[in-house]
């Protein structure tokens, strides 16, 4: 007698975020474990939970990623949780171009960020800059001055500065001043440490780089005299 033929389990594909490729992608599920149990919470109730481990691999780049999800009697809907967590802000490709202290910091606000915080992400900003500008003009002052003091040394334009103080006050107002930032907010004080970061330890090898890959302009043959 012939043993019949196994028939294969189709696993469901399933759109989720995929930080190697910056969006939501299908992701096949790999592997799926739950635990669950339940206990008498009196004579006429009784608790359960139940815990599922989901290991999916996505359909483009083949990252994988794990999803937890915890059900429980007493909860309106269930806890998910992704590890590793979405990205909430891509790291530019010039990251590891800046110095390493200042780099650490902005690891962690990117962390913090993943984490959906806000106060805090606006706070390492503004320490960010603060070791940035410390870093080109010294320690000369408050803020108003190192300001000043990054302009007159021709770091920043004029423009530049009043950016710089509007991201300052931000972070600042987060520290001391119960400030509740917007994501929208957050993001944008991030793209002004992010430029100043660039411009200062990034965009001069760069301009290096294109000058020395640059063609040189033909010489033009004076014109003989007759």
């Amino acid at each position: 007698m012939v043993a019949p033929a196994k028939t294969a389990v189709r696993r469901p594909n399933v759109r989720l975020h995929c930080n190697e490729c910056h969006h939501k992608t299908f992701h096949k599920l790999l592997k799926s474990t739950s635990d669950e149990g339940s206990e008498p919470y009196d004579e006429d109730i009784r608790i359960w939970w139940k815990i599922t481990h989901q290991m999916f691999e996505c359909s483009g780049c083949k990252s994988v990623v794990l999803r937890r999800i915890h059900e429980f009697s007493e909860w309106d809907g269930a806890e998910i949780r992704f590890f590793p967590p979405p990205a909430s802000r891509r790291k530019p490709d010039w990251f590891h171009q800046i110095p390493h202290e200042s780099a650490s910091v902005l690891n962690e606000i990117y962390n913090s960020l993943d984490a959906d915080n806000r106060a805090l992400p606006m706070m390492g900003a503004r320490a960010v800059l603060d070791m940035v500008i410390v870093d080109k003009v010294g320690d000369v002052g408050g803020f108003a001055e190192k300001l000043k003091q990054l302009e007159v040394q021709g770091f920043i334009s004029p423009k530049n500065r009043q950016v710089l103080d509007a991201a300052l006050d931000a972070g600042s107002a987060a520290a001391h001043r119960g400030y509740a930032p917007k994501l929208a907010e957050v993001h944008s004080v991030m793209d002004i440490v992010e430029n100043l970061l660039q411009a200062i330890y990034v965009l001069d090898s760069v301009a290096v780089e294109v000058r020395k890959s640059t063609p040189a302009r033909p010489t033009r043959k004076k014109p003989q005299k007759s």
